[in-house]
C-alpha cells in the first residue's frame, strides 16, 4: 500500500465529514456541524502531529516552515490541516478561509498534488461551496479511484446538494473498503435524511465505540459523543442527549459546543435561567447568529423582552456585517426572519439563494417557511412536500407543514403534522413549540 493511501485510510478511520454538522437541522437551538456554519465534521481532519498537542502549536509550527521555504507546498498543505482542525475546535469562520488560502497557495506551486486536493475539497465543503468541494474531489477520484478521501467528500458534497443516490453510492464504498468511526458517522447521517432514526442512532453509536477503540482523544472523540447526543435529543430522548452531552465535556472540556448541547438539555428541563447562563458563556465565545438568536428566545421566555431584542438587534447587526459570509449563515438568517416576521423580502432572497446553491430537504424546509410567512401559500406547501419527500425525522419540518396546512384551512392535514412534531420532540424550538401546541388547540 501507498503511503498516500496509508495517509487516507488513516484518516478514514480516524475522522471526517459534514455530516455536517451533523444533522444540519434547521432548528435556531440545535449546534450542528451542518447540519452548518460552525463545524465540519472530525473525520476530515487527520492527526498532523502526534507530537504537537494542539491545533495553534500546528499552526505556528507549519507556519516556520513556511516562512523558511514559500515553495515548500507539504507544509502548506498542513498548515491548511491545522488550520481545518482549529476551525473545528472553535467554530471560527476565519480558520476555514486561511485553510483555503493555505491550500490553494500549495496548488499554485504543485497544482497535481493529490493530498491537497483532496483537503481542499474539504476546505470548500467548510466554507458552503458544496459545488467546488464536488469537483475539486471527482477531479481527483477520475485520476485515482484508490482516493478515499476524495470518494468521502464526493459523498459528502452530493449530500449537502440533494444527491442523494450518489452520496449512499459513495458511503457504501466507503463502508466496505474502509469502515470505521468516519464512514459510519457518514452512515448515520444518510440514515437520519433517509427517514430511518433508529438506524441513524445505531450508526453513530458505533462511531463512538469505534473512535474509542482506535485511542481517539480530544475534540475528535469528543466530536462523536456530541453528535450521538444530537441524535438523541432531536429524537425525544433527553436522558441519553444529557448523558452524551457530559461525555463530551469529560473528553474535551473546553469544547464550545457542549454549551449549546447542555443548555437546550436545561432549557428542555425548565431550567431557563441555566439555558441562558450557558449560552451566554457560548455567545460570548462565538457570535453566531444562531447561537444569539437562541439566548434571545431563553430571554423571551423568561419574561425579559428587552434583553431578548438585544440578542435579535444583535443578530441583524451580524448580518449586516461587512465581514459576514453569507454562503455559511443563509439558511440560520432566513429562519430567524421568518420567526421574527421581519425583513421577509430579504428572507426570501435568503432562501431562494440556498436552494439553488443546495437544494437539499433542508433547504426547501426554510423555503417552505419563509414562502408561509410571504403569504404565498401554494408555493409553501409545494416546498413543504420537497422537505417532507424522505421522511426526514426533523420535527420542524413538521411543524412548518403542519402550519401551511392549518393557513390553508387543511385541518386535518394540520392536527397530523403538528402533532407528528411534538411526538418526533417537543423541545424542538422552544417557542416554535408553543406556537404548535397553542395552534393544536384551536384547530376546530
Amino acid at each position: 500500500m501507498t503511503t498516500r493511501k496509508t495517509i487516507i485510510l488513516g484518516l478514514a478511520t480516524a475522522v471526517f465529514i459534514l455530516g455536517s454538522y451533523l444533522f444540519n437541522s434547521n432548528n435556531p437551538f440545535a449546534a450542528r456541524a451542518e447540519p452548518e456554519a460552525i463545524s465540519i465534521p472530525v473525520e476530515a481532519i487527520p492527526p498532523v502531529s502526534h507530537a504537537m498537542k494542539s491545533s495553534d502549536e500546528q499552526i505556528v509550527f507549519w507556519q516556520q516552515k513556511v516562512q523558511r521555504d514559500d515553495r515548500d507546498y507539504i507544509s502548506l498543505t498542513y498548515l491548511g490541516l491545522a488550520y481545518l482542525q482549529k476551525g473545528r475546535e472553535t467554530g471560527d469562520a476565519a480558520a476555514y478561509s486561511r485553510a483555503q488560502a493555505a491550500l490553494e497557495q500549495a496548488l499554485t506551486i504543485n497544482p497535481t498534488y493529490e493530498l491537497t486536493l483532496s483537503f481542499l475539497g474539504v476546505a470548500q465543503i467548510a466554507r458552503h461551496d458544496f459545488s467546488g468541494a464536488l469537483a475539486t474531489a471527482q477531479r481527483v477520484y477520475d485520476f485515482d479511484s484508490g482516493a478515499l478521501q476524495a470518494l468521502a467528500t464526493i459523498g459528502d458534497a452530493s449530500l449537502e446538494l440533494g444527491r442523494y443516490d450518489e452520496a449512499q453510492a459513495a458511503y457504501e464504498t466507503l463502508l466496505d473498503q474502509a469502515p470505521g468511526a468516519a464512514v459510519f458517522s457518514r452512515a448515520a447521517r444518510l440514515a437520519w435524511v433517509q427517514g430511518d432514526a433508529a438506524a441513524a442512532i445505531s450508526w453513530m453509536e458505533q462511531a463512538v465505540h469505534n473512535a474509542q477503540e482506535v485511542g481517539l482523544m480530544g475534540e475528535r472523540l469528543a466530536w462523536y459523543q456530541f453528535q450521538l447526543g444530537e441524535l438523541y435529543f432531536k429524537s425525544g430522548d433527553l436522558a441519553a442527549a444529557q448523558t452524551q452531552y457530559a461525555a463530551a465535556r469529560q473528553t474535551w472540556p473546553d469544547y464550545y459546543l457542549v454549551l449549546a448541547g447542555e443548555g437546550k438539555v436545561a432549557a428542555a428541563q425548565g431550567d431557563l435561567a441555566q439555558a441562558s447562563a450557558l449560552y451566554e458563556q457560548l455567545v460570548a465565545r462565538l457570535p453566531h447568529p444562531e447561537f444569539v438568536a437562541a439566548l434571545g428566545d431563553f430571554y423571551r421566555l423568561l419574561g425579559d423582552e428587552t434583553a431578548a431584542q438585544q440578542q435579535y438587534d444583535t443578530v441583524e447587526l451580524i448580518a449586516n456585517l461587512a465581514t459576514t459570509d453569507e454562503a455559511l449563515v443563509g439558511r440560520q438568517l432566513a429562519l430567524f426572519y421568518a420567526n421574527q416576521d421581519t425583513q421577509l423580502d430579504s428572507a426570501l432572497t435568503a432562501a431562494t439563494a440556498e436552494l439553488n446553491g443546495r437544494p437539499d430537504v433542508y433547504g426547501y424546509d426554510v423555503l417552505a417557511w419563509v414562502l408561509f410567512k410571504n403569504g404565498r401559500l401554494a408555493e409553501a406547501a409545494e416546498a413543504s412536500e420537497q422537505a417532507l419527500r424522505l421522511g426526514t425525522p426533523e420535527a420542524l419540518f413538521y411543524y412548518h407543514a403542519g402550519m401551511i396546512a392549518a393557513a390553508q384551512g387543511h385541518t386535518e392535514q394540520a392536527r397530523q403534522h403538528l402533532s407528528h412534531a411534538l411526538e418526533l420532540n417537543p423541545h424542538f424550538d422552544f417557542l416554535q413549540a408553543q406556537i404548535a401546541q397553542e395552534t393544536l388547540a384551536t384547530l376546530p
